[in-house]
């Protein structure tokens, strides 16, 4: 697998140092941070917390696979609170994921992703300093293929959820039919 990177005039100096140490977490804040029901069932276990709790709905952004409930077609996405992630903390001036063990996906990936089979660094990054993508490629390439078939995956609960129900049940009870899928497929 070839590495490289996809911002080769980036004017940030390549260091040693772990990026996220000196990072003022600009991509928590930024970010509306879309999850799929991989991403639920591991923030609703490790929270011991209702999915509908920390969930916020947003108008399908690909009208194709959006999530057709009586409230409308919808994504799922964290809340926000003070102009960031609901699951980010300040103590101190810094800020810090208080979710980190069990952090969505997309949160794990960034600021990489695969293009052509090949492992990138994102060109608009928000990161203090680049990555060595040295050090990240072996964890990243298999996280992020792990990420790609959790997509996948919740994109045909979400098309069989729309033929078999369309918009006459709740968002309620697509969390539950979304949460069975993963637990069904996780003891399969």
């Amino acid at each position: 697998m070839t590495l490289i990177v996809d911002d080769p005039d980036s004017s940030r100096t390549k260091t040693g140092e772990f990026p996220c140490v000196s990072c003022h977490t600009d991509c928590c804040k930024e970010y509306v941070i879309f999850v799929n029901a991989h991403d639920v069932y591991r923030l609703s276990t490790g929270l011991g917390m209702a999915p509908k709790k920390f969930l916020e709905i947003y108008g399908a952004k690909d009208y194709s696979l959006g999530i057709q409930v009586e409230e409308g077609l919808i994504d799922l996405a964290l809340k926000q609170n003070k102009g960031g992630c609901e699951f980010l903390e300040e103590t101190k001036d810094v800020f810090r994921c208080t979710v980190n063990d069990f952090k969505p996906g997309v949160c794990k990936s960034y600021p990489f992703s695969m293009k052509n089979g090949k492992l990138i660094q994102m060109s608009n990054i928000m990161c203090p300093v680049d990555w060595d993508l040295a050090e990240f490629e072996k964890m990243m390439v298999s996280h992020l293929k792990k990420d790609e078939s959790e997509w996948k995956f919740y994109d045909e609960i979400v098309k069989e959820w729309n033929v078999k129900h369309g918009t006459k049940k709740s968002l309620a009870a697509f969390l539950k039919f979304m949460l069975e899928k993963v637990e069904l497929s996780l003891t399969s």
